[in-house]
């Protein structure tokens, strides 16, 4: 396993981790988030509903001593607990500083039970407003010393105005929390947002600071056995080189003319393991050594290459009574020659392996296309989709490392080839390569 391709691994799982981790504390941090929002709006009416107490206070002690507060003592009532407010007695406005016409405001709240909220804006009367305890906790406020019910005989109301904190009314409901020393509450639910916002990325980046030192012990000696897996494959691959060339160049030079018909058929099975010991190899330096490369390019005659090719593996055709049809076309192919006979060689090696015995090979060149197409057993559309994954075998019978049709996928890729595969199961399959011009 390639260095690369093993990070790539764990950037998967760490990201896989990061966003199940994340979900979770989003989940977490929301529900945080919705809590102590609610607990800011509850405050805040609770707050709006000091400040009612308050001016209802001073409204029954002016008419206890028969005395009448004037527009100009409710605007210094206002300023003093800096909330804006509306008297409205008879439907005559005593004094609003509301932010939009005051009886319009209270024909709102006659429709939505006393509470209303419009353009960001919340407007209450606390005085008829029905389920009081459910919007405020009432138990430690304190209230007007008289009895206030002479409003409500003479149709006096008071509206409250404050921030609309995303009034909704089953969001608000009596909770045993301390009142919240504050004037600003939309400021504090803008600091809970940051505040939110801010755990989250820390936790996140220590979960992904865990995570990855997880990772890393738990894959270091992973790391180190394919590390040396592919190191005792590049060393074997390196060592075998000598011997097989030794074998193919003894059995070329092979005088078989006096042995005897047993013995050729034993020399022909001799060079038949050796033909496919050799593609082996060549498949092994091109995975290893080869292929990752930047190898020097040239214009190649494709018809002079695959007869080239037909030739070698004529001995493997003819074990198993195949028979090739071509049909080729002069064709030139700018690229390095070596990796376009491996690509040709490996789907010509797996046509043969695969193609049932009297059948045929059918191989057409034609302009900026080569075509393969066998008599085999065919694949099904699943297996399609897997066969250029490197290492996956479909037929446990036939030898092979599963890497030939991996090699072929990086070289079409490396040179810009397109790969099509047609195959139906016990018919036979066709891969056709196409490339520009």
């Amino acid at each position: 396993m390639k260095s690369e391709n093993f990070n790539h691994t764990i950037l998967k799982i760490l990201a896989l981790y990061i966003i199940t981790s994340g979900v979770f504390l989003t989940i977490f941090f929301i529900t945080f988030y919705q809590k102590e929002a609610n607990f800011i709006r509850l405050n805040q009416i609770t707050h709006s509903y000091t400040h009612f107490n308050y001016i209802l206070q001073n409204i029954i002690e002016a008419r206890h001593e028969r005395s009448f507060l004037t527009s100009e003592d409710f605007a210094y009532l206002s300023k003093k607990l800096n909330t804006q407010f509306a008297i409205i007695a008879e439907d005559q406005i005593i004094f609003s500083n509301l932010s939009f016409n005051a009886l319009d405001i209270l024909k709102q709240l006659k429709k939505n039970n006393y509470i209303y909220n419009q353009n960001q804006r919340l407007f209450i009367d606390f005085l008829r407003i029905r389920n009081l305890d459910t919007y405020v906790d009432t138990k430690n406020i304190k209230k007007p010393r008289h009895h206030s019910h002479f409003l409500k005989h003479k149709n006096i109301y008071i509206i409250i105005e404050t921030n609309d904190l995303g009034f909704k009314k089953e969001q608000y409901s009596k909770d045993n929390y301390n009142n919240l020393d504050t004037k600003d509450f939309a400021s504090e639910l803008w600091k809970l947002k940051l505040k939110t916002i801010f755990y989250a990325l820390i936790c996140i980046s220590i979960l992904a600071a865990i995570a990855y030192i997880l990772l890393s012990l738990v894959f270091k000696n992973i790391k180190e056995q394919f590390q040396a897996l592919n190191d005792f494959i590049k060393d074997t691959t390196h060592e075998i080189n000598t011997p097989l060339s030794v074998i193919l160049a003894s059995i070329k030079k092979f005088d078989d003319t006096h042995l005897d018909p047993n013995n050729i058929k034993k020399l022909n099975h001799i060079k038949l393991a050796s033909k496919n010991l050799n593609h082996i190899y060549q498949n092994l330096i091109a995975l290893n050594f080869f292929i990752q490369k930047e190898n020097t390019k040239e214009d190649i005659k494709l018809k002079e290459l695959i007869e080239q090719r037909l030739e070698y593996f004529e001995s493997l055709i003819s074990q198993k009574n195949l028979t090739i049809e071509k049909k080729l076309l002069e064709q030139n192919f700018h690229a390095n020659k070596e990796e376009i006979q491996i690509l040709f060689d490996n789907l010509l090696s797996n046509a043969i392996k695969y193609t049932h015995t009297h059948k045929k090979i059918y191989i057409s060149l034609q302009q900026n296309m080569l075509s393969i197409k066998d008599e085999g057993q065919g694949m099904s559309a699943k297996e399609i989709t897997q066969i250029f994954t490197r290492y996956k075998r479909f037929n446990q019978d036939q030898g092979g490392f599963g890497i030939g049709l991996n090699l072929v996928k990086q070289i079409a890729d490396k040179n810009n080839i397109n790969i099509k595969v047609i195959s139906k199961e016990n018919k036979g399959s066709e891969f056709i390569l196409s490339w520009q011009g």
